[in-house]
């Protein structure tokens, strides 16, 4: 009996905290890239090219893309199916624009909720840009996804991230040349 007790116990203090951890999780990585402001800015806005640079694009080569007409700008958008457990299906839409400074976008993962994420360009000079990429989610009240963002998070998307980051800049820069 006292160890079903404590077993409580340690699941109530558990979801006790998980309720003060943050509701939020907020991730950004960064890289500059040797091309001008618009070439970077347009290698993001236009949603088919992100096949060539996105870190989860090439996972199930079996992955069903469909593209809104047009597929770049504000309201442009992607779903993607696949049977693999690590895509999975969803929809990620460009929700607010503006050239050559910033795009934000909704992604929508069927049964799992929807998050955004966003891309800022900073022009350094007229040769390099700073790009940063952010993720951005809110687990409500619910304890257990606070946990996860507290302690998983991070560490699952900031490495797609980088890779996505480092992918985009080899093939912004090789069009450049």
């Amino acid at each position: 009996m006292k160890i079903i007790r404590w077993l409580l116990y340690l699941v109530g203090g558990f979801i006790a905290i998980g309720f003060f951890l943050p509701g939020t999780t907020h991730i950004v990585r960064s890289t500059e890239i040797n091309a001008p402001v618009a070439a970077v800015f347009n290698q993001v806005n236009e949603l088919k090219n992100w096949y060539d640079w996105s870190p989860w694009a090439k996972l199930d080569p079996n992955t069903k893309w469909e593209y809104s007409q047009p597929s770049a700008g504000l309201g442009a958008y992607y779903n993607w199916k696949s049977e693999a457990r690590n895509v999975g299906n969803g929809k990620l839409t460009i929700t607010d624009i503006k050239p050559n400074e910033n795009i934000r976008c909704k992604m929508d993962f069927d049964g799992m909720g929807s998050s955004n994420s966003g891309f800022k360009f900073i022009s350094k000079d007229s040769t390099h840009t700073q790009v940063d990429w952010s993720f951005d989610t809110d687990h409500g009240m619910n304890p257990f996804m606070r946990w996860l963002g507290f302690v998983v998070m991070d560490k699952a998307i900031a490495g797609d991230y980088e890779r996505g980051l480092a992918n985009l800049k080899t093939v912004v820069e090789r069009i450049k040349n």
